[in-house]
């Protein structure tokens, strides 16, 4: 051990004296902007696409501040209005949550690269529908599109639907998507924690036997973000299935229900979105491409369709 000692001083000093430090230039191939589109049709809600610029890795978003004077289309629970922006800014002044909401909403547009002047149109049992190009807030999902149409979206299940996007610099994006029936939720329960004073709470649906089922359930307090998941119908085809939450709740808490019947589509979209942003940033992540289905772009074009019901912990 001791004969070793001087052979690894004067090895230690060696390494520390050579400079192993050396400047790499990677030769990065010209990126070319793509399509990224966002659009869901949902019964009982009108025609929206968000449609963005996609920034390559090293590319940051250049900011492009709201004029006051614009039209913003606001839609609630199936109603829809459209008001100059300063106008809501002066209807949610002085409510606290509300002023948040609005001013995430504005920080998102002025952040993202929207694509302008591209003509969208949703087709429909031989019916065009030309989006037109505004700012769309949806608060009851808390989506953000810069395209729309009033059209309502009827309960057409099995019917297809698709869209077609004519863009600048010769980007033509297509895709399609077909409504499923909403599966029916049984019921809703609640439990509480033999040792505890928290409740856990259990939906119960009834999948449809003999075809490919994919679910995305959501559960959310009311003013608190969702807990969501996809599934596929693999090991419970045809069985009565149970979703549960963990023991979270307290009594006077309500929380909303949700399940969507989707297309196998959206749901590879989801969980590959999921992974993708999961492995964003993390050295130790396997790389994870998303899933999408629009032709000529990226992004989903989906048909969602769902029940849902409320139950208070009392």
């Amino acid at each position: 051990m001791y004969k070793l000692l001087p052979f690894l001083f004067g090895f230690v000093l060696l390494t520390s004296s050579c400079d192993l430090e050396k400047n790499i230039q990677v030769n990065l191939p010209e990126y070319e902007s793509e399509i990224v589109v966002e659009s869901y049709i949902e019964p009982g809600q009108p025609l929206r696409a968000l449609l963005t610029e996609s920034l390559s890795y090293t590319e940051l978003p250049s900011p492009s501040p709201l004029d006051e004077n614009t039209l913003v289309t606001l839609t609630d629970n199936g109603q829809t209005f459209s008001i100059p922006l300063s106008q809501l800014l002066q209807q949610v002044e002085g409510d606290t949550a509300a002023m948040n909401e609005v001013n995430g909403f504005i920080g998102v547009i002025e952040l993202l690269g929207l694509a302008k002047g591209a003509t969208v149109v949703v087709k429909h049992n031989g019916m065009d529908y030309t989006l037109e190009e505004g700012i769309y807030f949806d608060l009851s999902s808390g989506k953000i599109y810069n395209y729309g149409h009033p059209y309502i979206v009827p309960a057409d299940y099995g019917g297809i639907f698709s869209i077609e996007i004519n863009a600048s610099n010769e980007r033509n994006v297509f895709a399609s998507a077909t409504l499923l029936e909403a599966v029916p939720i049984d019921s809703t329960v609640y439990n509480f924690n033999e040792s505890d004073t928290l409740a856990a709470v259990l939906t119960w649906f009834t999948d449809n036997t003999g075809t490919d089922n994919y679910y995305r359930f959501t559960i959310n307090k009311i003013g608190e973000s969702d807990l969501s998941f996809e599934v596929n119908d693999r090991f419970f085809d045809g069985d009565d299935v149970v979703f549960g939450t963990a023991f979270d709740y307290v009594v006077g808490d309500t929380l909303i229900s949700k399940l969507y019947h989707i297309e196998e589509s959206y749901h590879d979209f989801l969980e590959t979105f999921e992974e993708a942003a999961q492995a964003n940033g993390n050295p130790f992540a396997q790389p994870a491409s998303i899933l999408s289905n629009v032709e000529g772009g990226l992004g989903i074009f989906a048909t969602i369709s769902h029940d849902e019901k409320l139950v208070v912990i009392e």
